[in-house]
């Protein structure tokens, strides 16, 4: 049996999504779009058992993607001046640049959930 471990990533981008709306009816709104994504930095945290290991890295000189392409979907509920949202959002490159670099492979993907108010 080998040591129980645990692996954390969490990258740090400025996201800009463009949305196309649809309001099928007064309180519903579709949305979709492309988005175009900046990776700033990137955490890495390690542990296993007492030992622990943590890396941030800014990408000045390594070859990754930092700007990656995707697609974002939504829908919001709109109950009079309330509005009760979800968005998701997937990357569609990788992040791994022309191949050589020896950062893992790997897509983004988020969920995110919204309660506003309208003035």
């Amino acid at each position: 049996m080998g040591t129980e471990y645990r692996f954390t990533r969490t990258t740090t981008s400025i996201d800009v999504p463009i949305y196309l709306q649809f309001k099928p009816s007064k309180y519903v709104t579709l949305l979709f779009g492309p988005q175009y994504s900046f990776l700033l930095k990137q955490n890495d945290k390690f542990e296993a058992g007492s030992l622990s290991s943590e890396n941030e890295e800014e990408f000045e000189n390594d070859n990754i993607r930092k700007n990656i392409f995707g697609v974002t979907t939504g829908l919001d509920i709109n109950i009079n001046r309330f509005v009760i949202g979800g968005r998701l959002a997937w990357d569609l490159q990788n992040n791994k640049g022309d191949g050589s670099s020896n950062t893992p492979r790997y897509k983004n993907a988020w969920g995110q959930v919204t309660v506003g108010f309208k003035f």
